[in-house]
């Protein structure tokens, strides 16, 4: 058998030699039981491909960014793409050394979903030309694509279920002031308050993390102790948040309701079972591995923003206010 056609088969361009299903399923075959790997590094010397991308989250650990990493994985796969991994820990300092690592293994592009404002890292991405889709944050920079949750139409549904049971003093308990998602999640907190003729307090939370959400909630109920409803970033700042007014002797939902906007976990597992926001973190990284495709395959295509729709999931931590839910100030 001509060196050609096991060439063909191996690289899967099997129909281009027109090579026969019976031949390409021997080869394959053969090739299996020698324990034969393809040379990457041979065919990106060789073709100018490594058919390998990049994909930059905050928390490797969190249930979350795992869905999002299965989607595009999926659609990575399917397309004969391969995937490396990198969690930073969502500490700005370690984005510039992943992205350099992934770069330095010529991948062909970067899901980077650990965007901030001014965020250095993203401005050289830009600079060099290397495709690049945001995902779950965005960012001001231009000439961007990215993929994201449709944050503020997520938190109006959540700001407006509790004001369908009579809550009237609302707290929000957002992440880091300089992430997109916080942003845009403040302002549609603000505007729906401000459309029924109230106002909220809101705090920033330095990580998605269950201390920060006890920390801002505790700020808060101390600030506002007539507070009967908390809007929280996520699921572990609400499970901080619950906390926090369990902490003061109140109870959840009986004196002060809870509703998280990102949910990682499952929430009704949550006690009680959290009330959320729920957004598709699989069709999140599909949509997301798609469009960094395509932007691979024309790199002058215009920059995109594709929002995912979010649902707004009614479980136990939310109740309509109680008149004795503020606390006894003396």
């Amino acid at each position: 058998m001509h060196v050609s056609t096991v060439s063909r088969v191996l690289n899967d361009q099997a129909a281009a030699g027109r090579i026969t299903p019976d031949t390409e399923e021997r080869i394959r075959e053969t090739a299996q039981r020698l324990g034969y790997r393809r040379n990457t590094i041979a065919r990106a010397l060789r073709t100018g491909r490594t058919l390998v991308v990049g994909m930059v989250v905050p928390d490797v650990a969190n249930l979350y960014q795992a869905g999002i990493t299965r989607g595009a994985g999926d659609v990575l796969y399917a397309h004969g793409y391969s995937l490396l991994l990198s969690s930073t820990d969502d500490d700005p300092d370690h984005a510039e050394s992943h992205v350099s690592a992934m770069l330095g293994v010529q991948a062909e592009g970067l899901m980077y979903g650990v965007a901030r404002e001014n965020d250095a890292v993203l401005a050289s991405l830009v600079d060099e030309g290397v495709p690049v889709v945001l995902f779950n944050r965005g960012a001001t920079s231009p000439g961007i694509s990215a993929v994201l949750p449709d944050d503020r139409t997520g938190t109006r549904l959540a700001v407006e279920h509790l004001l369908s049971l009579g809550h009237r003093d609302i707290v929000h308990v957002g992440g880091p002031e300089d992430v997109s998602s916080t942003v845009n999640r403040l302002g549609a907190f603000e505007e729906t308050l401000r459309s029924a003729g109230l106002s909220g307090s809101h705090g920033f939370a330095h990580r998605h993390i269950e201390e920060e959400g006890h920390r801002v909630t505790s700020d808060l109920l101390e600030e506002r102790p007539e507070t009967t409803a908390v809007l929280a970033a996520n699921d572990r700042l609400a499970l901080g948040a619950i906390d926090a007014i369990r902490g003061t002797g109140r109870a959840c939902p009986e004196d002060v309701s809870v509703v998280a906007v990102k949910v990682k976990q499952k929430a009704d597992r949550f006690l009680p079972p959290l009330t959320t926001v729920k957004i598709s973190q699989y069709e999140l990284g599909s949509i997301a591995a798609r469009l960094l495709l395509e932007t691979i395959a024309d790199p002058g295509r215009p920059a995109e923003t594709r929002l995912v729709t979010p649902e707004l999931v009614v479980r136990g931590s939310t109740a309509p206010p109680r008149p004795d839910s503020r606390p006894d100030r003396g």
